[in-house]
């Protein structure tokens, strides 16, 4: 891949205080509790089978439409956001435009905080997507990189930020009050063609740490594969460098689902099977896109407005055992029939 260095910067976002307590540190160590890590099969073999289509075209191949998918509430919220993202107990969701980022307390169902931020042109700070990856930028860190998928509305690159979330705990270090965030790095994708799809990028961590996935589409429309879902796999860049570009040379496999690309929203990926939300209730499209990625095919596709949903999936992450899906009104634990 190429990858461009800048000179390394840290953003410091905000400062605060809190009169009623002291604060022994930031450092991540400070923390002695365990993270509660999910429980995921991450077990690679050494050699990949190639799963062999019944058809040349991945977009006729057949896909179950009919399963049930229920929803059970498992928080409230009353704050708006674009993505989310979860680790141990700690989910962050993420406003339009990055202008602010909210930590959540799982556990315990309450906002703890709320990160205010520069805000970006809406046009290209969209956070339509935000995953945790699996390295830490320092050994001692408490929380891995924070990807934070922007989408230029142009022929633009599309690209994604990397933050490091820092938090801070009270002084016996028994609970996390708030936190700051810090950019390390930008991945630019490869610029959009017909061909590799690459327009309107989400970025998705692999829970194996090898690899980031992508889907997007072909925003050209007057092109036979306008709108049609791409899925990409690069390797995980190099945490350290300020700036990555990618080109096309730098992308792994990739391939095709049958999966209308319009308006897809936030994803992630549990068990080799990557799980993607797609579309609002204005545009009577809601899907929750279920993609085998070692067979390279989409196996599931649930018509969520035929299963009582009238809300747009924001977040989708992985917690306590099932995949959730997040909106501006409630976080939504969901079970496959």
């Amino acid at each position: 891949m190429k990858m461009r260095f800048a000179t390394f910067h840290t953003i410091s976002l905000f400062c605060f205080a809190f009169p009623f307590f002291v604060v022994t540190a930031f450092a991540c160590e400070k923390a002695e509790f365990s993270v509660a890590e999910p429980e995921l099969d991450t077990s690679l073999p050494d050699t990949v089978a190639i799963y062999v289509r019944p058809a040349d075209d991945p977009r006729v191949e057949p896909v179950d439409l009919g399963g049930v998918i229920t929803f059970t509430p498992y928080a409230e919220l009353e704050f708006k956001h674009q993505s989310a993202a979860v680790y141990g107990d700690y989910a962050f969701f993420v406003a339009d435009c990055r202008t602010a980022i909210r930590l959540f307390d799982m556990a315990r169902k309450i906002k703890i905080y709320t990160l205010s931020m520069k805000g970006g042109n809406k046009s290209i700070f969209h956070c339509n997507q935000s995953s945790f990856g699996t390295e830490k930028y320092e050994p001692d860190d408490y929380f891995p990189l924070l990807y934070i998928s922007q989408r230029p509305r142009s022929e633009q690159r599309c690209f994604t930020e990397v933050f490091r979330m820092i938090p801070l705990f009270n002084a016996d270090s028994t609970a996390m009050l708030a936190f700051r965030a810090e950019l390390v790095q930008e991945i630019y994708f490869p610029s959009m063609t017909k061909d590799n799809s690459l327009g309107n990028t989400n970025c998705v961590m692999d829970p194996s740490g090898r690899w980031m996935y992508t889907y997007s589409r072909n925003n050209n429309v007057s092109d036979d594969n306008y709108g049609k879902c791409k899925i990409t796999r690069f390797a995980v860049p190099d945490i350290h460098l300020r700036e990555v570009i990618l080109e096309d040379t730098d992308i792994e496999s990739s391939f095709m689902i049958d999966a209308t690309a319009i308006n897809m929203q936030g994803g992630c990926i549990v068990n080799d099977c990557l799980y993607i939300g797609q579309g609002y209730p204005g545009a009577k499209d809601l899907f929750l896109n279920v993609v085998n990625l070692r067979e390279e095919r989409l196996v599931k596709r649930y018509d969520l407005m035929a299963n009582g949903v009238d809300w747009e999936p924001e977040g989708c992450f992985y917690y306590d055992g099932s995949v959730m899906l997040a909106h501006t009104g409630a976080i939504c634990r969901i079970k496959e029939e």
